[in-house]
C-alpha cells in the first residue's frame, strides 16, 4: 500500500468516524438547544465534549492505531477540539446574531469548516 492510498484510507476512516461524531454532536446540540431550551453555547459545549470523547477513542484505536503516548495525544486532541469548538462557536454566534437562520443552521454550517481544520491538525499533531 503506497503513501497516497494510506493517506486516503485514513481520511476516509476519519470522515466515517467524524460523521458519526458529528451526528452525536448535532443530535445532542439539537436535543439541548431545541428541546431542553439550553443556550446555543451551552448546548454546543455539551455536544462537542461528548462527540470529542467518541472521536478520540475511535481514531486512536481504529483509524490511526496509536495507543502509545495517550496522555500527549489526548492533550493535543483536546487542544485541537477546543480550537474547533471556538471556530464552531464563532460560526454559531454569527449565524444566530446576523442572519435570519438561527443557531441550529449555524451549527450545521460550521461542521465542514471544523472538520477540515481538525483533520489537518489531528493528522499532523495528535496522531502523527
Amino acid at each position: 500500500m503506497n503513501l497516497t492510498t494510506l493517506t486516503q484510507n485514513k481520511l476516509l476512516m476519519y470522515l466515517g468516524i467524524g460523521g458519526t461524531a458529528s451526528a452525536i454532536d448535532v443530535g445532542l446540540f439539537l436535543l439541548f438547544y431545541e428541546l431542553f431550551d439550553f443556550s446555543a453555547i451551552s448546548s454546543h459545549t455539551v455536544s462537542i465534549g461528548t462527540s470529542a470523547l467518541f472521536s478520540f477513542s475511535m481514531n486512536a484505536v481504529f483509524n490511526f492505531k496509536k495507543t502509545d503516548k495517550l496522555l500527549f495525544r489526548a492533550l493535543s486532541f483536546a487542544i485541537v477540539v477546543f480550537l474547533g469548538y471556538l471556530l464552531g462557536a464563532f460560526v454559531i454566534y454569527i449565524t444566530e446574531q446576523y442572519t435570519p437562520f438561527g443557531a441550529s443552521v449555524g451549527k450545521l454550517a460550521s461542521l465542514p469548516l471544523v472538520f477540515i481544520f481538525q483533520y489537518f491538525l489531528n493528522s499532523r499533531v495528535s496522531f502523527s
